[in-house]
């Protein structure tokens, strides 16, 4: 018996042990099917302001309320939108956003509110002028291992519905996206996609209607310097495309980006911290086979 008691001891310890591991470990949560190769997404689209000149303004009150004033002269236009959100209680966010061409965006989300990792989102869109409204459901869920959303558009002729799942399992990533529009009985999207990221190296590749390959890798060269390659290929036409593009970290205050794809479009960008609120970019884009085409675009971001 006193065998007996021994092992059931160590049993209840290493039960103990086992439950305290479980509470103690982090939920690995893979992102969304539209972040899938963000890291290397972002190194092409951000650090860059070209064709427009652009102020973007963001603040927040002492009641947590976010204002997001934005204005943007872009082929001798000025586009204008004022943003506002707040939370009116935990787990409940309101957010409106105003633009020049008279609409008016709203959202009422609410947020672990049903059920742990559920986020539900009403947006609601109206045009005073021309009377138009549409609305989309938007829903969300994320747990260990799964993040998955399902949204549809409240059309009364037949909603679409567009959903996506992603699971991922040690660096691995595996979702899809579809589409379906049930008016018309008709798939409008279809896409795949794989993945794996560990420490500096992110790959992912989507096929899009079993057509279209769309790949994405990134590598952090060190904590100052990152790479990215974007490459395209069409089974229906035959055509390909790439692209590379890489940012560095010059200091604290200064990073520089560059880009070019296969037709030699070059695109080179300079955001510097002029305060510690005000953030400048200063973009350039030219034909590098001709070095002509030159565009120029700048950048203002505030935040305040």
């Amino acid at each position: 018996s006193k065998t007996s008691g021994s092992g059931g001891s160590f049993k209840l310890s290493y039960y103990n042990e086992y439950k305290s591991y479980l509470r103690e470990a982090k939920m690995v949560v893979p992102p969304t099917f539209s972040d899938l190769g963000k890291v290397a997404k972002d190194v092409f689209n951000k650090g860059f302001s070209i064709g427009s000149t652009k102020l973007n303004v963001k603040s927040k009150t002492s009641t947590n309320v976010s204002l997001n004033p934005c204005f943007e002269v872009k082929n001798d236009q000025l586009a204008c939108s004022f943003e506002t959100s707040g939370s009116p209680c935990e787990g409940i966010t309101l957010k409106e956003k105003w633009s020049s061409e008279n609409v008016i965006k709203t959202n009422i989300v609410a947020e672990n509110k049903l059920a742990k990792g559920l986020k539900l989102d009403l947006e609601v869109v109206v045009n005073p002028a021309s009377s138009k409204k549409s609305a989309v459901v938007k829903t969300a869920y994320k747990t260990d291992c799964f993040n998955g959303t399902l949204d549809a558009d409240l059309n009364l002729a037949g909603p679409t519905f567009v959903a996506t799942a992603v699971s991922g399992y040690q660096g691995f990533q595996g979702g899809f996206e579809v589409g379906f529009n049930t008016e018309k009985s008709k798939m409008t999207k279809n896409t795949f996609a794989l993945g794996y990221a560990l420490n500096d190296l992110t790959l992912v590749g989507f096929v899009r209607d079993l057509a279209v390959f769309d790949g994405y890798v990134h590598h952090k060269v060190c904590d100052k310097t990152q790479v990215a390659v974007n490459f395209n290929w069409n089974n229906q036409s035959s055509a390909a495309a790439f692209a590379f593009g890489a940012k560095h970290q010059l200091d604290d205050v200064t990073s520089l980006s560059a880009k070019i794809d296969g037709s030699g479009k070059t695109t080179l960008g300079c955001t510097h911290k002029v305060k510690s609120w005000l953030d400048v970019t200063l973009s350039s884009q030219l034909n590098a086979k001709s070095l002509q085409g030159v565009t120029n675009g700048l950048s203002f971001e505030a935040n305040l």
